[in-house]
């Protein structure tokens, strides 16, 4: 007898404090009656103990090559399981869906898609180059066969249709990424160096280089005036080749690199700047998606300046929240932040906007009953309890 009340939700790759994975779609449904049973991988990270939530961490492989093994481990797992809900986070695990779903007839298999990953193949570094190409085919033909198996694919960005139009509509829901909703936060206004901000993960098709190189140039026109935050995960190789970079510029005192921060202290985090930065290189996957981190810099009423893709300009553009800029026009990019460092209000607005903006429109109060009423199909009269005000609780 499989629980109904009960959710197996598991990661291969994703580490245990994801923030749409953990802060938002686990806790949101903890918070409405079910038991969450959570698989992911272990960071060293303090745990955050949470009512209806159980986290298993599972090792870090040494080798991507190595992931089966854990693949294996999670479908013994959830072979055993009684949850009556398995709700995934990589394709890689479509895989365990048709032995699954086989056993477990009246069970509900679910695909949370975070990215277009036959299209994200194309640019995985550690992937060689000769077989890119076949492995993205293959990848295609997996997805067509395994998708077969889900009762519900998640969305978590409109544009990842395009490419999935053989899934029924009835199996296709969206549940976009957007921040917690979290109260207007008190900027501090103090004197101090004009201060812009990257959150997520950083890397070299992220923009690290060309932020980097800004701080830089802004530095020696105007020493001591501009420092930059970059808050996210970092591997060791990069780790080195951004420390030497600072060291051969002489910029080290003008650049905080804090790694990953657990989600509810980058909002602190957010107070004490004054401008989100934005700068991926112009790919596939960058170009057809909306960067989570948009969003939050509405949320912390900053004013974005980002890379000048299509439809990344006309949101900014329609929202009067900052400004766009190809990510290699380093001129152009240091003249627009030179000329908010020197023009207070008009980038005060340009927060302000933002802000109005994802309180009506690009919060997760919107997508947390998405997440229950479509996804797992619970209907609420009441209002859908979204965890966002227990965020400043959490001990991390």
């Amino acid at each position: 007898m499989l629980n109904k009340q009960k959710i197996m939700m598991f990661s291969s790759v994703h580490v245990w404090n994801d923030t749409r994975i953990f802060y938002k779609e686990a806790m949101t449904l903890a918070d409405n009656g079910f038991t969450v049973e959570f698989y992911a991988i272990d960071n060293g990270m303090k745990l955050i103990e949470y009512p209806n939530i159980h986290i298993h961490l599972l090792k870090v492989s040494s080798s991507k090559w190595s992931r089966p093994n854990r693949w294996r481990k999670l479908y013994q797992i959830a072979k055993t399981s009684d949850a009556k809900y398995y709700h995934i986070h990589d394709p890689e695990l479509l895989l365990l869906y048709p032995r699954l779903k086989k056993r477990k007839k009246e069970a509900i298999m679910i695909y949370d898609m975070h990215e277009n990953f036959p299209k994200d193949i194309e640019r995985k570094a550690w992937i060689p180059k000769l077989i890119r190409n076949p492995l993205k085919k293959w990848v295609v033909l997996m997805e067509k066969y395994t998708l077969k198996y889900c009762d519900r694919v998640v969305l978590a960005e409109a544009s990842y249709r395009d490419d999935y139009k053989y899934i029924p509509d009835s199996k296709l829901v969206d549940v976009y990424n957007f921040p917690t909703f979290i109260p207007r936060l008190n900027l501090i206004q103090e004197i101090r160096p004009f201060t812009m901000i990257y959150v997520g993960s950083i890397t070299k098709e992220r923009g690290i280089f060309v932020m980097l190189e800004m701080i830089h140039v802004l530095n020696l026109r105007s020493p001591g005036k501009y420092c930059l935050k970059l808050l996210g995960p970092i591997n060791k190789p990069l780790q080195n080749e951004i420390n030497e970079y600072l060291v051969k510029n002489s910029i080290q005192k003008y650049v905080d690199i804090y790694g990953r921060v657990p989600y509810p202290e980058i909002w602190e985090a957010y107070r004490s700047v004054d401008l989100g930065l934005c700068l991926l290189e112009d790919i596939p996957n960058h170009r057809n998606s909306m960067a989570t981190k948009l969003y939050e810099y509405m949320a912390a009423s900053l004013p974005i300046l980002a890379s000048d893709f299509p439809d990344w300009k006309k949101f900014v553009e329609q929202h009067k929240t900052g400004e766009v800029c190809a990510p290699k026009n380093i001129d152009s990019l240091i003249d627009i932040v030179e000329q908010r460092a020197q023009n207070k209000e008009r980038y005060i607005a340009e927060g302000e906007n933002g802000r109005n903006a994802y309180e009506l429109y690009y919060n997760w109060r919107i997508e947390a009953s998405k997440l229950l009423n479509d996804v797992y199909q619970i209907e609420r009269e009441d209002k859908v309890d979204d965890a966002s005000s227990k965020y400043e609780s959490i001990s991390s």
